[in-house]
């Protein structure tokens, strides 16, 4: 019988999880001196949601250490707290921690947001991509300001001067990591699947951020024509500018669900 090295065997760990194993999993979190014992109910993206009874003990940016009992194998894992309600915490799921069993597509989130296109021709060359403002999170009293070291910069940094252009008009329907849904309500000219546009978007009217897109699906609709792109040549300024404010979005759309199912269950139970 062979003896397989502890790397050989924390790859086959990563070959055999999927998302799914993780839910549902007893979760114990630890900080300091401190230990408890949760239930992991949610994995997506970069955000791992755990019903805990006491979440009072915890605060926004304490730095945890969890150890997952998952029916494919005992997981440990070294995170932060990043959102907190009433029985639940919600921590930074690493994007390296695991490698599932199957493709995992980056959250998307639904956003209010404005922005505008350009195609770049030999004429007017493409500028410097700068960052104007800061992404403001819209879930103030779930998430801290200060939570990520690496992204203290983005959020307490002045902005800079970014030079105008004209451009087509967009409406910005959702976002991901990976790429955005919009809308042009008054196409001149179709935009062609595999086409690179320039374009500045303006997040929650907060944050300016220059990207290339590239378009990768379209359809016509009732307020326009929607097209589906993914995000070419970003800034890694500008990634870190995206992944923190999906991450904010992701907590809040996880504790909206969270008490909306809360409500109904103290409903159900109440007409029973």
């Amino acid at each position: 019988m062979s003896i397989r090295s502890g790397q050989e065997l924390r790859k086959k760990d990563k070959e055999m999880i999927a998302p799914k194993a993780l839910v549902h999993s007893r979760t114990i979190v630890e900080k300091q001196d401190y230990v408890t014992t949760g239930i992991s109910t949610y994995v997506e993206g970069e955000l791992l949601g755990i019903d805990l009874n006491e979440y009072k003990r915890f605060e926004l940016g304490d730095s945890v250490q969890l150890t997952i009992y998952s029916p494919v194998g005992i997981h440990r894992l070294q995170s932060t707290i990043i959102g907190k309600d009433e029985g639940s915490i919600a921590v930074i799921f690493p994007p390296r921690a695991f490698q599932f069993v199957e493709k995992r597509e980056s959250p998307r989130v639904e956003v209010t947001a404005v922005g505008k296109l350009r195609i770049p021709d030999e004429e007017s060359p493409r500028t410097e991509r700068k960052l104007e403002q800061l992404i403001a999170p819209s879930n103030a009293g779930l998430m801290s300001d200060e939570l990520l070291a690496e992204l203290d910069e983005l959020l307490h940094a002045a902005g800079v001067e970014h030079d105008d252009w004209e451009g087509t008009p967009i409406r910005v329907c959702n976002v991901s990591n990976s790429g955005i849904g919009f809308l042009v309500e008054q196409p001149t000219v179709p935009l062609m699947t595999g086409e690179s546009v320039e374009a500045e978007l303006r997040i929650e009217g907060q944050r300016v951020i220059r990207c290339m897109l590239s378009i990768v699906r379209s359809e016509n609709t009732s307020e326009g024509r929607y097209y589906g792109a993914r995000f070419e040549e970003m800034a890694e300024l500008e990634k870190r500018a995206l992944r923190a404010y999906i991450l904010r979005e992701q907590v809040g759309v996880f504790y909206k669900n969270r008490r909306k199912q809360l409500s109904r269950n103290k409903a159900n139970r109440s007409d029973n």
